[in-house]
């Protein structure tokens, strides 16, 4: 009787871990299908003075209509969406979007551009993404006056010796501790003697 529990014991873990094995085999199958042809190219253009970004989709080298696309501007804290609505693919499997004049780019004036398919359930997630020299170049201010926000060079008085006595008193603290342990360690040696 113990032996075939002891079996049972044996092969429940076993079958379990051959399930979960199985299961993330298909889930990998499913994923590698939905998205695996597409693709999203981009594109920039002028057409009278207006900047255009456009968006190219192809699946299996076949123009893809009737899908929205998302254009967006990489900033620092996310994604800044170019246009207010989505924007649809033509025949041609392209869509268009006029870029803002006034966006900021970095010091150099570079903007990434992001076109992206989200969450369509026959490509899946698609994405492309560009640097463009169309933004408006950013002036870093370097502020000089002593406040919170700036730089620690430029650290008020007040927090700057708050902060450092604090770290000499909890340092002072910590060297004289192991001044009294190496006293106490002294201390016992001699009275052994």
């Amino acid at each position: 009787m113990s032996s075939k529990v002891t079996n049972t014991r044996k092969i429940i873990p076993l079958m379990c871990i051959c399930m979960l094995l199985l299961c993330a085999q298909c889930l990998r199958a499913q994923d590698s299908t939905g998205s695996g042809e597409a693709k999203l190219d981009i594109s920039f253009g002028e057409q009278d003075s207006i900047r255009q970004v456009t968006a190219k989709l192809t699946h299996a080298d076949t123009a893809v209509t009737g899908i929205d696309i998302h254009f967006y501007a990489k900033k620092s804290f996310g994604l800044l969406p170019l246009e207010g609505d989505n924007i649809t693919t033509d025949d041609n499997g392209e869509a268009t979007v006029d870029f803002p004049a006034d966006l900021p780019g970095d010091a150099s004036g570079n903007v990434v551009v992001i076109a992206k398919v989200e969450d369509d359930e026959n490509l899946g997630t698609v994405e492309v993404s560009k640097t463009i020299n169309w933004g408006v170049p950013a002036k870093p201010e370097h502020m000089q006056t002593r406040a919170l926000w700036t730089s620690g060079n430029n650290a008020p008085w007040p927090l700057a010796i708050t902060v450092t006595s604090i770290v000499v008193v909890v340092w002072g603290i910590i060297f004289y501790m192991f001044y009294q342990l190496v006293r106490i360690k002294r201390a016992g040696k001699y009275s052994e003697i």
